[in-house]
Parts: C-alpha cells; sequence; structure tokens
C-alpha cells in the first residue's frame, strides 16, 4: 500500500441571511420555512434578541467592529457559548475583514446576528437562537484544518492481473471554527485509517461485489427548494456563485416562505413528511400552460431574469420606462396566446356540440 497525506482547510460560512438560515433550520430541525421566519421574527420583535432577520445580507457594515466586540463581551459572561466569545476576545480573532464587514455586501439590512441581550428561552426558540448565536461567533474563529489522506492498495491476482484500491480518509487536526459546534482534534468525518508504511504487506480476507443501480435526484424539501429559489432553480451548492445567482432569485427572503406556503393552500404542492411533492392539480396547471405556449410563466430563469430587472429598476440601474414597455409587450403576448388557445378548443368542440 502506498499512501500520500496532505493539510487541507475550511472555513465557516458567511453569517446568517434569512434564506440560508430557513435552509439549515429545515435540514436540522425540520422547521418550515413559514416557522422560521416566524420565530425569528420574534426574536426580533418580542425578545429583542435578534438583529431584523427578513435580509438578503450576509455581511455587516464596515464601521460594526467596536458593536461586534461589545456583544461579544456580553455573550461572554452570560451566555453557554460564552467560553467561545472569551476566546475569540482574549485570543485577537475579531478583526476586520472585508468577508463580514463589507458595506458593498449590505443593503437596507445586515446579516441576522444576536443584539447581546440574553433571555432564557426554550423549545424551538432556543434552537433557532443558538443556531445565530454559534454562527456569530464561529465566524471571527480560524478555519478549521484537516489531515487528508489518499491511500491505494494494490491486490495481485494468481493471473497475474492486478486491482488498485483508493481509499480516503480526512481527521481533524485543529478544529478551529468548528469547536463551536463540539468538534474536537482527532475527530474523523470518515473512517479513521489506521496508519501503514510505504510498501507494508496485507491480507485480503474477502472480496464483495455490490451491485448498484443509479437513482433519480431527491424529491425537494423547504431546504432544497429554497436553494433553488433563491438561483431561479439552479442548485447552485457553491457560497459565492450561489449569492450571485442570488440576483436573479425567485421572489425575496421575506417572501419565499409565503410562497410556498400558498402553493400549498392552493393544492398545486403537498408536503408528505419533509419532502414537497407536485399534486396532479400542480401538474396539470403546468402542462396547460405549455400547451397554451407559455413557457414564460413555468420558466425559473426568466422569471428570476423578471425579479432581477425589479431589483434594477429599484437601484435606479434600469429605467421604468424600459421596464413597463418589457411588462406591457409581455402582457399582451400572454392575452393574445390565451384567446388564441380558446378559440382553437372552441373550434374542436363545436362539431361535439352539433351531435
Amino acid at each position: 500500500a502506498t499512501e500520500t497525506s496532505k493539510p487541507s482547510t475550511s472555513s465557516c460560512p458567511a453569517l446568517y441571511d434569512l434564506t440560508t438560515l430557513q435552509r439549515e433550520a429545515n435540514s436540522r430541525f425540520g422547521f418550515s420555512a413559514k416557522t422560521t421566519l416566524s420565530i425569528a421574527q420574534a426574536l426580533y420583535e418580542k425578545h429583542k434578541l435578534l438583529t431584523y432577520p427578513r435580509t438578503d445580507a450576509r455581511a455587516l457594515p464596515e464601521d460594526y467592529l467596536p458593536t461586534v466586540k461589545e456583544i461579544l463581551g456580553v455573550v461572554a459572561q452570560t451566555s453557554s457559548l460564552g467560553k467561545f466569545a472569551q476566546k475569540a476576545l482574549q485570543d485577537n480573532y475579531v478583526v476586520f475583514t472585508k468577508k463580514i464587514f463589507n458595506n458593498a455586501k449590505i443593503s437596507d439590512h445586515f446579516a441576522i446576528i444576536p443584539t447581546g441581550k440574553i433571555e432564557k428561552l426554550s423549545g424551538d426558540v432556543q434552537k433557532l437562537f443558538e443556531m445565530v448565536m454559534a454562527r456569530f461567533l464561529a465566524v471571527f474563529f480560524p478555519p478549521a484544518v484537516f489531515e487528508d489522506t489518499r491511500r491505494t492498495t494494490l491486490i495481485d491476482h494468481r493471473d497475474g492481473v492486478t486491482d488498485a484500491f483508493l481509499t480516503t480518509g480526512r481527521v481533524l487536526v485543529e478544529p478551529g471554527w468548528q469547536a463551536v459546534y463540539g468538534r474536537k482534534a482527532g475527530s474523523s468525518s470518515k473512517e479513521e485509517l489506521v496508519s501503514v508504511q510505504d510498501g507494508e504487506q496485507a491480507a485480503v480476507r474477502e472480496i464483495e461485489i455490490r451491485n448498484a443501480m443509479t437513482k433519480p435526484p431527491a424529491r425537494y424539501n423547504e431546504a432544497t427548494l429554497l436553494a433553488a429559489m433563491e438561483g431561479a432553480g439552479k442548485l447552485v451548492h457553491d457560497e459565492e456563485l450561489a449569492a450571485a445567482m442570488s440576483e436573479r432569485g425567485l421572489g425575496t427572503p421575506a417572501t419565499r416562505a409565503s410562497i410556498i406556503e400558498g402553493l400549498i393552500s392552493q393544492e398545486y404542492i403537498a408536503r408528505d413528511g419533509r419532502d414537497l411533492l407536485a399534486t396532479r392539480r400542480g401538474i396539470e396547471l403546468i402542462a396547460l400552460l405549455e400547451r397554451i405556449g407559455l413557457k414564460t410563466l413555468t420558466s425559473p430563469s426568466l422569471t428570476g431574469e423578471w425579479e432581477y430587472k425589479l431589483k434594477q429598476m429599484e437601484q435606479a440601474s434600469l429605467g421604468r420606462e424600459s421596464f413597463m414597455d418589457g411588462i406591457k409587450k409581455l402582457t399582451g403576448e400572454i392575452v393574445k396566446r390565451v384567446h388564441d388557445f380558446q378559440e382553437a378548443q372552441q373550434q374542436v368542440e363545436l362539431p361535439e356540440m352539433d351531435l
């Protein structure tokens, strides 16, 4: 067997905006987007523990560093995660960086963070608050350092054929920001490998051949549907690319939960456990729109383009006249296609009416 090991690092994800908070709360706790928004709104309005939640920003203002240190000072004395706040302050982790403090990446509101006030909570409210608190602390910690190992094991058969088997493993060397989430040095996210020397011999105890088949993509749940809406139907896993695609998303962070709930109440989609399923009524609606020739109304990417133009107009980078001309043209095309489709249907049905 031969192997190579090299260090790798993993930085903490950015602070929460509403959509990211909804996605992670759904993945971790099964909260619907509506539930997460309701809890976050209560933590903001009623408890005064979180900043404004209906935001699409994941950064803080560039003059916010002193405020962050004040909040951490309070957290260090009162929270169950206080030891991490204390360490961040003592070890001077809280420094200015454009990843966290960036005016260009905020609009009316900045990322969701604790206000510094601490209150005894319980149940789902406590779970969501701790999520935000942990991310707020972790984002200032150093990257986690891993040791990634790739081992190649050669098996010589009697007929002279040699097979190569690849084994990979990752061991956490320095927890960094992952310490906030309970990870410790020496833990492995995969099966930990026993150390070997190059050329070391090993006995083959058993070989098992397993037959497998490809599987279709998993059904949407609220976390993955929110991600798809954020990128106008494109599932983007890279965070920076996803942030760029969010400029062309469906809806806004504040409206995506109500869009999903609206589809459910109108019986176009239905919940099945954590999964979201298209109903027969929803499928027939899409099929009808495509028969009429209104693919614009069924295309997430094209709808995302219109959302993007709305945002451009809001920012005064697109003229209202230009936007309204496009709306009028699209509306006229929709009305014409529906009218033509209705006439065609009537012509088909007339002979049947005469019988």
